[in-house]
């Protein structure tokens, strides 16, 4: 869960580097380029292709990283 004052992004960094893992291990765990993984930790959907498309991302990250990841895409809204 991300904490008051702390973005979805940012939630999903500390996530993953409390886990030891890189961008690039997410990225290859959730089948996404490194440079969606690292733009969504930035709070940049942009990459995403959609909100839909946001929101699975979000959720595919937050289960590699052991978060509820409805939770963090209702933060999203």
């Amino acid at each position: 869960m991300s904490g008051a004052g702390v973005s979805v992004g940012e939630t999903l960094r500390h996530a993953r580097e409390s886990h030891g893992l890189s961008v690039q291990d997410v990225a290859d765990q959730v089948k996404l380029r490194a440079t969606i993984v690292a733009a969504i930790e930035s709070d940049d959907f942009s990459m995403c292709g959609g909100d839909t498309y946001a929101r699975g991302h979000v959720r595919a990250i937050a289960a590699v990283l052991n978060l509820d990841g409805a939770i963090l895409v209702s933060e999203l809204a």
